[in-house]
């Protein structure tokens, strides 16, 4: 079965430039260069490292496509203009808009000229242009499936052909539950749920464990000291400001905070929020450390060498796979009642807590009872080591297949 895979047109596939959605996909391609149950084809912008990757697949068939000179370089003065001339607080959303229209023409043109015998779009709601264009919807009726892993704001004049896709693949209820709303109904039976899943054999493994030492030599953090992560994008609506905020106000010693990510993966902008933050951290003199983007095959290390993960989400966040990586490599987790984030911890690893006026208070009196109390603390790390274990690579590759063959 020929299974076309559409990625974004944001970042490429395999993920050279990371990105969570990107990184799930390629799990899939490694499951299954092992199990072989599909024949892939997946559409990806271009990128060098990418490109060279790609050559390990021997079961997926990779189609990049490279946007010209012209339109990469109208794109960055269209971003420059939203971001220092209009100030537009999300420029990033304006920073490869000529790149994606190019790629979305392109697709459609390969998905007209081929049969592919199922197509699946990755998240955003713009990949229904390929569809709509050429009347590809028509062609694929009844073979087109939304893996669906945020809200969805805008249909691009897209709306009935979402309506038609044979299935959804929502990351969480919670996020079924958006896109339902937001299309005015969708048939119930079309609603499914695909659980994000991480590769649990790296997080919380001996390599991970003995790199982490390495690590924590690199940044200066002392064997005894006890380390409380951030990990994820530096953008407004993961809390980091809230989290400093918190951390700030309460007495740990020999306690840093790890603040692990870059603005945009590793694209190397930096937001105005980021230096925002980081102007705060410099009341806390080395109490903080900033990392910048991380590669996600260091990334087990990184989690290896902290002790609580805090993930103090403050808009509704779909299904973080931040939050299964903390889970896997057995942390204790202090995260928020966030979206989708309830359906895939459990209270015996979590400290939930609300999103509320309080939200920087709660975080800091999270941070006491955990850092305090090493019992309590070590309880948590196990509960989450067996939460995690029922979200591996296996498990996602089997759900994914069974919901595009059934």
């Amino acid at each position: 079965m020929e299974t076309a895979i559409v990625t974004s047109g944001y970042l490429p596939v395999p993920a050279a430039m990371g990105g969570a959605v990107e990184s799930l996909v390629e799990n899939l391609l490694k499951k299954n260069e092992e199990f072989g149950k599909l024949d892939l084809v997946v559409f990806s912008t271009y990128h060098d490292k990418s490109l060279h990757e790609a050559k390990k697949f021997k079961r997926t068939k990779f189609i990049f496509i490279k946007p010209p000179r012209v339109i990469r370089i109208a794109d960055q003065f269209v971003y420059f203009i939203a971001k220092n001339i209009l100030k537009k607080e999300k420029s990033m959303s304006y920073r490869y808009i000529l790149q994606r229209l190019h790629y979305l023409s392109k697709v459609s043109k390969f998905l007209q000229k081929n049969n592919y015998d199922k197509v699946v779009l990755e998240n955003h709601s713009t990949l229904f242009m390929a569809l709509k264009k050429h009347g590809n919807y028509k062609k694929y009726a009844g073979r087109y499936y939304y893996h669906l892993h945020n809200a969805v704001t805008r249909d691009y004049g897209c709306k009935e052909i979402m309506l038609q896709s044979k299935r959804v693949l929502g990351v969480s209820r919670y996020i079924d539950r958006t896109l339902s709303e937001f299309l005015g109904g969708c048939q119930q039976e079309k609603l499914g749920v695909l659980r994000n899943c991480v590769d649990t054999s790296r997080f919380g493994s001996p390599e991970s464990k003995r790199k982490a030492d390495l690590l924590r030599q690199k940044y200066h953090i002392a064997p005894d000291d006890k380390v409380v992560l951030f990990s994820g994008r530096l953008t407004r609506e993961k809390g980091i400001k809230e989290l400093l905020q918190a951390f700030a106000s309460v007495h740990l010693p020999k306690t840093k905070l790890v603040i692990a990510g870059g603005y945009f993966y590793a694209s190397g902008m930096v937001s105005d929020y980021e230096k925002e933050l980081q102007k705060m951290a410099r009341s806390l003199s080395d109490r903080v450390i900033f990392t910048g983007f991380i590669h996600y095959a260091d990334m087990p290390a990184v989690y290896s060498m902290a002790d609580v993960a805090v993930i103090p989400s403050i808009w509704d966040d779909p299904a973080p796979l931040t939050v299964i990586e903390s889970m896997a490599s057995g942390l204790a987790l202090i995260t928020t009642d966030s979206g989708g984030i309830p359906e895939y911890v459990s209270k015996d690893c979590t400290i939930l807590i609300k999103r509320d006026p309080q939200l920087v208070h709660h975080l800091a009196e999270a941070l006491i009872q955990v850092l305090n109390d090493d019992l309590l603390r070590r309880n948590m790390a196990r509960a989450s080591r067996r939460c995690a274990r029922k979200m591996n690579l296996n498990q996602y590759y089997t759900n994914f297949v069974k919901e595009i063959t059934h």
